[in-house]
Parts: C-alpha cells; structure tokens; sequence
C-alpha cells in the first residue's frame, strides 16, 4: 500500500512541548478514530479527547472570542478514510439506523440528502443535513484543513497508513506533538486483535471481545472498496469531493489512483445495476 504524503499538513504545536496534556482526534464516522485512540494512549501515552466541547464527527463550529478562534486548546488529529472506502462504510453503517438514515439503496444513498445525527434513536440530539454523503466528507475536512490554515495546531493522518505502517505514522504524530524523543520508525507496533467499538467521552464500557469480530486492516484496501461499490458509483462519490480537500488530507493523485485500482469487478458492478 503507498504511504501518502501528509507533511504539508502538520502544523507543530511547539507551545505545548513536553507539557501537552492531551490530544484532541476528529474525524467522520467510520474513519478511525478508535484506532487512532488506542495507538496514541498506548504507544505515545497522550491522552485522547473526543467530545469534549463539540462532537468528534461534527463540522467544526466557529467558535470566537472576539475575533480568536477557540479550539478547545489542544492539538488536533484529523482521521481520514479515502471517500469511496469511506461513504461504503456508511452505506453499511446506516443499516442500523442510528447516525445516518437508512436509504432503500446505495444509488438512493449516494444521490439523496444526508443527515447526520448523533444518534437517532435518541430525542434532542445535533442533527446535520447535506446534499449527499460527499458533501459531508467534504465540508468536513474543508473546514478541518481551514482550522489548520488558520493557525490551530491540527495533524492529518490517513486511515490507510496508519494500519499500514503504524510505527511511521506514530513517529509523524510524535514531531506534531513536538515529544521527546521521537517514536522510534523501528518500534514493533501491534494493531488490536479485535474490531473496536465506537466510544465517545461518556460511555466507557468496552463490549466484550468474544462480542467482536477481527479487527480486519484490508478494509482499507481502495480496490477492495471499488469492487464492492462498483466503478459507477465510485464517480458518483468523486464528483462531489474537490481536489484542494482530498490534497489536504494527503491525497493528491487521488483519481487516478482510483483509476488505477479499478478492475474487473468493479466494472462488473457497474454493468449490473447501481444498488
């Protein structure tokens, strides 16, 4: 798998140094949050905060005093799965009817309004709408990448390469939060056995792992994703996505390595019909 270049989006927090006391990691659902939580506690013992101040999977708000921008004054890691991988997940992810709402099918799904809820099996919570789940992925880490221009301290990290050379992403994550020493590339990085369940800051308790499948990292795989989604629908979701947010997080080249990856089963799946 090819590691992507995301240095142009590191701004290093050096005003927190050795004194940070924690780590802020956003990102849209499905994109690795969890993960990501798991390898900085237990590799660079940087506590992880989620929803503290506004929601991990949110837009983030612009919140000002005066003409400051507040962000919670911590250093942000952005999680991010390319769009194809990602907005199938969340066709998935909708089945159970409790951050997005179901759609009959993944043409439905891809062309329709998108909502965004935090949980829609319970009343009164933050909800979203937009024009199609690209629009989501879009705005999303447009306005994470205009957080960063502004001078907030914010660090891009691909799913893709952090369950494929987790060490280097950790030692990328290491200089953002100016640690010291650096985590060593060559440090043996165990990923988790098991699949890990969506957490937030609230609700604590760990299912048990007899409860939870594998933890699977070739789902991250682009070809995977495009023989499942097909090659049609796969342009549908890239005509929403602009090329400035995908560079930003650290995938330019994007379409063609789409292109490069379709094969024949994802243009079968496009001659079959658009599920």
């Amino acid at each position: 798998m090819t590691i992507m270049n995301v240095s142009a989006s590191i701004a290093s927090p050096t005003r927190f140094g050795q004194h940070t006391v924690g780590v802020r990691v956003m990102g849209t659902p499905r994109s690795g949050t969890n993960l990501a939580k798991y390898l900085i506690e237990r590799y660079l013992k940087v506590p992880v905060v989620f929803d503290q101040g506004f929601w991990k999977h949110g837009i983030f708000p612009a919140l000002m005093n005066g003409r400051d921008l507040l962000y919670g004054d911590l250093p942000i890691v952005v999680m991010s799965k390319d769009p194809v991988s990602q907005i199938l997940s969340w066709y998935r992810l909708a089945r159970n009817d409790t951050i997005f709402r179901p759609k009959k099918s993944l043409g439905s799904f891809l062309s329709g309004p998108f909502e965004v809820r935090q949980d829609f099996t319970r009343p009164g919570s933050m909800e979203y709408r937009f024009r199609t789940p690209s629009d989501y992925w879009n705005q999303f880490y447009f306005a994470m990448d205009a957080l960063g221009r502004s001078g907030v301290p914010v660090h891009f990290v691909c799913y893709e390469n952090l369950v494929s050379a987790p060490a280097l992403s950790l030692h990328m994550l290491s200089h953002f939060l100016d640690r010291s020493p650096r985590f060593d590339i060559g440090h043996a990085v165990e990923l988790p056995h098991y699949a890990l369940d969506a957490s937030n800051d609230i609700d604590l308790t760990e299912s048990s792992a007899i409860d939870r499948p594998p933890f699977d990292p070739l789902r991250a795989e682009l070809a995977s994703a495009l023989a499942r989604i097909g090659w049609r629908n796969a342009r549908a979701i890239l005509r929403g996505i602009d090329d400035d947010v995908l560079e930003a997080t650290g995938r330019t080249g994007f379409r063609r390595s789409c292109r490069e990856a379709v094969g024949a089963k994802a243009m079968l799946r496009s001659l079959v019909g658009f599920w």
